[in-house]
This record gives structure tokens, sequence and C-alpha cells, in this order.
């Protein structure tokens, strides 16, 4: 009769990157997620990360300042604030497809990138 060895000791299971890598992209879909106001949330709650906080940032500055500008638009002239608010949606769609494929680093707001980013940058060094 032979005996049969015991099985290799087990690795440990990979968890798919680094926790804090993960905790990160979560953060930064949540900036995105209800529009400028967990923006401002985020803004405060990620301020160790430079790329939450930069997201965040980014998050009330465009999506706030669409907003704040489909208001004020909608009070005057109704039709227009509702494009303007389309135009709102279809940035949050592009953030929250960013945030999702998140890799790192900064989501740039496409076509309006070269006027917000100074802003959201001067907004994101601001918080401490």
């Amino acid at each position: 009769m032979s005996q049969v060895p015991p099985p290799p000791p087990s690795q440990p299971a990979s968890t798919g990157g680094t926790p804090a890598a993960s905790n990160t992209k979560t953060n930064v879909i949540l900036a995105y997620l209800l529009w400028w106001i967990t923006g401002l949330i985020f803004l405060f709650v990620g301020k160790n990360d430079p790329d939450v906080k930069w997201n965040a940032a980014q998050s009330v500055v465009v999506l706030g300042g669409i907003w704040l500008i489909g208001v004020i638009v909608s009070i005057i002239f109704a039709p227009v604030g509702a494009l303007i608010y389309l135009v709102a949606i279809v940035y949050w769609v592009i953030f929250l497809i960013g945030a999702f494929n998140y890799q790192g680093g900064h989501i740039k707001a496409p076509g309006i990138a070269q006027f917000t980013d100074s802003l959201t940058d001067s907004l994101a060094n601001a918080v401490k």
C-alpha cells in the first residue's frame, strides 16, 4: 500500500490589484455619481488622494457649472435650459464611463478641458 502525499500549501489568492488602487477607483466613481453634490463631498473626503481630489473638483467645476448655467438659462428661456441639461447628462455619462474604466490619473472633459482644467486645478489645490 502506498501513501499519497498531502497537497502542497496553497498560495494566497490574488485580489486583482492593490487595495489603495481599488479604493481610489471607487472614490472616483462616487465623486461623479450624483453630479456635483458627491463631487463636493469627495473633494473633502478624498483630500489625501490627489487623483480623487482632482476628479471630485472637476465634478464640481464642470457638472456644477453646467447645472448652474442651466438653472439660470431655464428661468429665462426653458427650451435652451433643457438643451443645457442634455449637455450636462452627456458629460456626466462620459465621466461615469471614464470612472468605471479608471486606470489612474485625471478624467479630462472632452472639448472643454482647455478651459476647465485650470479651474479644476485651482479648486483641487485650494482644499488642504
